[in-house]
């Protein structure tokens, strides 16, 4: 007979009478290693006759999904109702208890137990998947509180700088802007957020590498537009000219006769 014990499938080799408080030894042997285990196991004989019941950490989904499995074994076994309804109610009840039944009379758990694996085995997968979504999901909202805070703790401290100082920032208000609106988005960069959050102020880094970088990338594009312009000419009958005002071309002086 098998049994599930630790989240795994265990055949149930040996178990003991059941001493004055409801104590007996179960005899284990792992499905996945071979190991051999001994385990105090609960009794109880409420069915009418002794079951024992193994430790099975299960979260309230998990149990929940195991019961509704247990339910339809039972059904499908074509026995009387009557027959299995104590024992089907007494495993219920320790399931609720994070408790696993190991010798059921009615039920056949060798030919289910695959079954009530893949159940507990498929849920903890996917509640694993939807804790690292949460995960996930709360760090990117940290990240954009973050950096709403950083963002508006900045255009507080532009508010007390004078006019001048101002015009001189433009690029770097820009920047910070561009960044700050590009983040915000919902599920942008959210892969990010791990590196983000080491600093207390991640807009602040953002803004100076983006300036860092556009600074480089605007000089390559400057020097290409200037030789694009000199070799085409652009300009030149569209514009006033430097001669016209009285200056040659090459900036010398004009001479008079």
């Amino acid at each position: 007979m098998k049994t599930i014990y630790r989240h795994e499938i265990y055949e149930v080799i040996d178990i003991s009478p059941m001493d004055e408080d409801n104590i007996c030894q179960i005899t284990l042997r792992s499905d996945r290693t071979g190991r051999m285990e001994t385990e105090d196991a609960f009794c109880h004989d409420g069915a009418g006759y002794p079951l024992a019941f193994v430790p099975l950490e299960l979260s309230d989904r998990q149990t929940l999904a195991l019961i509704r499995e247990f339910d339809t074994w039972y059904a499908n076994t074509g026995q009387d109702l009557r027959d299995w309804a104590d024992e089907f109610q007494l495993i219920v009840r320790m399931l609720l208890c994070g408790d696993m039944v190991a010798n059921p009379r009615y039920l056949e758990l060798d030919e289910v137990i695959g079954p009530a694996w893949e159940t507990i085995r498929g849920d903890r997968e996917s509640m694993g998947k939807e804790a690292d979504k949460t995960m996930e999901s709360g760090k990117e909202r940290k990240l954009k509180e973050r950096l709403k805070a950083n963002y508006e703790a900045y255009i507080q401290q532009l508010g007390q700088k004078p006019a001048g100082e101002l015009i001189e920032m433009a690029s770097e208000i820009a920047a910070a802007k561009f960044i700050y609106e590009e983040l915000i988005v919902e599920g942008a960069f959210g892969g990010y957020a791990d590196y983000l959050l080491q600093f207390e102020d991640p807009l602040e880094v953002l803004r100076d590498n983006w300036l860092g970088n556009e600074a480089c990338d605007r000089h390559e594009e400057i020097d290409h537009m200037l030789w694009s312009m000199e070799d085409r000419e652009i300009g030149i009958g569209e514009y006033p000219m430097a001669a016209q005002a009285g200056e040659g071309a090459q900036g010398q002086e004009v001479v008079m006769c």
